[in-house]
């Protein structure tokens, strides 16, 4: 004679998605599907995550925010072709290659610390009032000496000229010198200068003169006079002439990427020399000898980004990493990484306590540069596999817009801004906790992603002309709008994945806030059921229509608002269809 046992199959203790594995064989702790659900803030429960909040009133004039910055206390944006101070257009003709980096730096000697921009197109700095040139360009024009008045000077004289940036006393940034100008023979003579021409760079405040010492060649410091003076006289003796003059004060090239490093800003993504990393001097960010750069690579692997992680700087290229040793007095020399993996996403490539971090074309990996990479997409590694179709009705990575992938990480948590589908810029934002060991997803459009640490918050540049303050605990859903959120469970039946079950009942323990949430039923993947609850942390049963027979089962939970719903389990219960005695 047969008989039936009633068996309960419950889980809880949710941890975040698992797109790996079949859906009905996940863990207790996994689940099939999650949109807009925190997993990490109540460890074990399902959270709606957090709203966001625009960060100003008005809409900039250019769209897509592809990078952010605060430096000095002053918000940066950088949308289109355009750099924005404080939602206010300072640039606008920024390269049509759509990258742009912003670093704050104080050069030596310095009273201000500057916002530079790197641009394929311009490069700029920034001091919260005054946009100015990265870098002082050298005089062109050749100064003229002659006799001058009766003085102490015989023999051969020439000299060459700079343009000067002076903070009180201090020479802060100085050009390379001018050309030559004739010679001069002076017999008890001054020597008079003339042909000196006025910088039209603002920041120039100063003409520094440099004059050879009697038949001599080499240039040396003789007086300092105010940009736009056009004439000088030398009388100094050979004698008290100071320091050479310097010949390898270059302005940068022109390069998308700057990073500090040992007090260097090197720069990278030159569009002329797209395999060079290009360092200042140490503490002078706008000093750029020619003879400052390394090779990493060949031109047809171009240098995509780089970050530092305990001291060291990675540069990554499309198809591999350097790590770059070596100081300025030693030289600086790239050594391929243990793990050659390279990034196309730029913005992706970001330094935290743990390693770098970055998106590369078959996941998120972690790299200490001098061990083998980890990764740490491994749950969500089908969303980078070039199979057709969706995983979980997870629209998968497109590979031609990966280069628009950024990250930050902020509470705890890594932010994955990628584009799925057919979206040719980031949609889904993938947030991974550490704690868990575990991924899920928010339904965020970030165009790129900025923590700003002195006010805590997380922002991220959006396409609508806005940048959004995510996790803000005080917003009301999105800039007011409903979150919306769906989770998905599967699992088999009490008695085991082989045995056909009729199901019978379903239990939600959640708590919704006093609001309204939808869950439907399934049956080996057929819908059974869809009902209604509003519940503070119900566990009430829920039937299952007649004849709900199969071998798994799908709870599927749907909301809309604002309220932190809450779903901490599930169970079913099941007659296991089996013969017995």
């Amino acid at each position: 004679m047969a008989t039936f046992t009633l068996l309960q199959k419950e889980v809880k203790g949710f941890r975040g998605v698992n797109l790996r594995a079949d859906r009905v064989s996940l863990a207790d702790e996994q689940v099939a599907r999650a949109i807009n659900a925190d997993f990490h803030s109540q460890t074990g429960a399902l959270v709606l995550r957090l709203g966001r909040s625009a960060q100003f009133a008005a809409a900039l004039s250019d769209l897509v925010i592809r990078r952010l910055a605060k430096i000095n206390s002053t918000r940066y944006q950088v949308a289109g072709q355009s750099v924005y101070r404080a939602q206010s257009s300072i640039l606008s003709t920024l390269s049509t290659n759509l990258v742009t980096t912003l670093l704050p730096f104080r050069p030596l000697l310095d009273t201000t610390t500057w916002a530079f921009i790197a641009d394929d197109a311009v490069m700029r700095k920034d001091d919260g009032t005054n946009v100015r040139t990265w870098g002082i360009a050298a005089p062109t024009a050749t100064p003229v000496v002659a006799v001058g008045a009766a003085g102490a000077l015989t023999g051969d004289y020439s000299v060459k000229y700079t343009y000067a940036r002076v903070v009180g006393t201090a020479v802060v940034h100085e050009s390379n010198p001018s050309p030559a100008s004739n010679t001069a023979a002076l017999t008890a003579d001054a020597l008079a200068i003339s042909g000196l021409t006025a910088s039209a760079d603002p920041q120039v405040t100063h003409i520094r003169i440099y004059r050879t010492q009697a038949d001599g060649e080499v240039y040396l410091f003789d007086q300092q006079i105010a940009n736009g003076t056009t004439t000088a006289t030398s009388t100094q003796a050979d004698t008290a002439l100071l320091a050479a003059v310097e010949t390898d004060n270059n302005v940068p090239p022109e390069a998308s990427f700057a990073i500090e490093h040992q007090s260097h800003v090197f720069l990278l993504r030159d569009a002329d020399n797209p395999h060079y990393l290009w360092f200042s001097k140490r503490f002078r960010p706008e000093s750029v000898p020619a003879a400052n750069f390394v090779e990493i690579g060949s031109p047809n692997d171009p240098v995509q980004a780089a970050a530092t992680v305990g001291g060291l700087l990675g540069v990554f290229t499309r198809t591999t990493k350097h790590l770059i040793l070596g100081n300025v007095t030693s030289g600086f020399v790239p050594q391929e990484a243990t793990s050659k993996r390279g990034t196309p996403a730029w913005a992706s490539v970001i330094g935290t306590e743990r390693g770098i971090v970055f998106v590369g074309r078959d996941g998120i990996f972690l790299t200490t540069l001098i061990a083998p990479d980890v990764e740490l997409s491994d749950a969500i590694a089908p969303l980078f596999y070039p199979d057709a179709g969706t995983v979980n009705d997870y629209a998968r990575v497109n590979q031609d817009a990966l280069a628009t992938a950024a990250a930050a990480t902020f509470k705890g948590r890594l932010y994955v801004a990628l584009p799925t589908g057919t979206s040719m810029t980031p949609d889904t934002v993938a947030v991974f906790s550490p704690d868990t060991g575990h991924w899920y997803f928010f339904s965020h459009p970030a165009r790129s992603l900025f923590v700003e640490e002195d006010v805590d918050e997380l922002a991220a540049g959006f396409a609508d002309g806005f940048v959004y303050v995510l996790e803000d605990g005080t917003a009301t859903g999105d800039a007011g709008s409903a979150i919306d959120l769906e989770i998905e469970k599967d699992g088999h039946g009490p008695g085991g994945f082989s045995v056909r079950h009729l199901y019978l009942y379903a239990r939600i323990d959640a708590d919704t806030q006093g609001e309204d949430a939808t869950v439907q039923l399934y049956v080996d993947g057929t819908l059974k059921r869809t009902f209604t609850f509003n519940s503070a942390r119900d566990k009430a049963l829920q039937k299952f229509p007649q004849e709900s027979m199969g071998y798994h089962w799908r709870i599927r939970v749907t909301y809309s608002g604002t309220a932190r719903v809450r779903v901490y389990g599930a169970a079913v219960l099941a007659l296991p269809l089996t013969g017995g005695t």
